[in-house]
């Protein structure tokens, strides 16, 4: 009895776990077919005339990109089933009822869970500012936090409709690009929550990377008969991102070169890769090519007599990856040297974007003010409210540590030989 009574227990069990499962297990009342959706890649937003709001929508088009087919223009070039999106554009008084407006112009129903990338003009940042577009992609719970967010240059629509052979798809070119940025170093792309977060902040002011249509340089300036022989054209123009975006609040405050730009990435500890050029000590002329490798970062403030110091400790790893002019490597103080050079060359891009933060825009893109708060909270709790005024008097000082790893394969450049 006792053995046909445990049976009876360990049925009910069973049972009991498998209903348990099925009725907690999610549902499928909000499945949509992906044949359904109008998947958008990149979405951007400009000003109107009448104070209105324009919004731009970029889609695949999933017919081409199922055929493979390329137009023929290389990527956006091409026209009709054959370009691989499409894009699509209204003025309206809000993003909401502009993409609601827009959702009037496609058969599929639009879906941003794949939206890469987020175009916001220049013309809108300064002079409108990003309170209202900010606050619409941090409500869409089908915005992701982690789509890259821009400032763009010029008219987005020539932007979005940028012909390129190699990608098809401008919002996927510029996501591309975006994850390449570790090989120079030179821009400071920013995610929407990063920037969020930035914005939010009491420490720090935000700032994001700038893209721009520029002239292809690799173009010739005739195509001859390339065309006729089967060839697509190189295009005229290409998109660049170039520089970085700064803020005070909601609003651009200005911008910063690729060399400022880098400047600031030496202070966050966001410098991952890249190149430096720096004079040969053995021929003034001529330069070394050097490699970035690793880099690390560390803000150390300080409150002495009623002033606020900051110090920067930089750390960077290299190879030396190209010389031009003689250059003996096989001595140790040529190698101290060239270390020596590279500690300047950092600390030169470091003072560049720290006058023009400081001097120039006063906004402290840095987030010394994050780094006080961490060591000092208590006093910070009186110079937040003040921090603005504060920080352009920040005393800042700057220690660059470099480390030539390696050289390449030989110690000396080739030199013809005088006969």
């Amino acid at each position: 009895m006792a053995g046909a009574g445990l049976k009876r227990i360990n049925l009910f069990l069973s049972l009991f776990v498998v209903f348990a499962a099925l009725f907690t297990q999610p549902g499928c009342w909000d499945q949509r077919e992906v044949e359904r959706l109008g998947l958008v890649l990149a979405t951007g937003v400009d000003m109107a005339p009448g104070g209105r709001i324009k919004v731009i929508l970029q889609n695949i088009n999933p017919s081409a990109m199922a055929r493979g087919v390329v137009g023929a223009g290389g990527g956006g070039g091409g026209a009709g089933a054959g370009k691989p999106y499409s894009n699509r554009s209204t003025e309206s008084e809000t993003i909401f009822e502009g993409i609601r407006d827009l959702s009037r112009q496609t058969p599929r129903q639009l879906f941003f869970a794949h939206n890469q990338v987020i175009l916001v003009t220049e013309r809108l940042a300064r002079e409108r500012g990003l309170e209202e577009v900010l606050d619409f992609f941090e409500r869409n719970p089908q915005v992701r936090r982690t789509t890259w967010f821009l400032i763009a240059k010029g008219d987005l629509e020539t932007l979005l409709d940028e012909p390129e052979p190699l990608e098809q798809i401008p919002a996927q070119r510029i996501f591309d690009i975006i994850n390449e940025q570790h090989l120079t170093s030179r821009y400071a792309a920013r995610r929407l929550e990063d920037f969020l977060e930035m914005m939010e902040s009491d420490g720090t002011h935000p700032y994001t990377a700038m893209i721009e249509r520029i002239k292809n340089p690799a173009a010739p300036p005739e195509h001859r008969n390339r065309l006729a022989e089967g060839h697509l054209a190189e295009p005229h123009q290409t998109i660049k991102i170039n520089g970085t975006a700064i803020f005070r609040r909601d609003r651009m405050a200005g911008q910063l070169n690729p060399g400022e730009s880098r400047g600031l990435l030496w202070v966050k500890g966001e410098v991952r890769g890249g190149t430096m050029e720096i004079p040969n000590p053995g021929q003034k002329d001529r330069t070394v090519t050097l490699e970035i490798l690793r880099t690390k970062t560390k803000l150390e403030p300080a409150l002495r007599d009623g002033r606020i110091y900051m110090k920067v400790a930089v750390k960077v790893d290299s190879n030396l990856a190209e010389t031009t002019g003689p250059l003996d490597l096989s001595k140790p103080e040529t190698i101290n040297k060239l270390e020596k050079l590279q500690n300047g060359a950092v600390q030169k891009e470091i003072e560049s974007v720290l006058a023009k933060a400081q001097q120039e825009y006063g906004v402290d893109i840095f987030g010394f003010g994050q780094a006080v708060h961490r060591k000092y909270p208590r006093q910070w709790k009186e110079m937040k409210g003040r921090w603005s005024g504060l920080f352009p008097g920040v005393e800042v000082q700057i220690l660059v540590d470099s480390k030539i790893r390696r050289t390449g394969m030989i110690t000396k450049p080739v030199e013809p030989k005088q006969r």
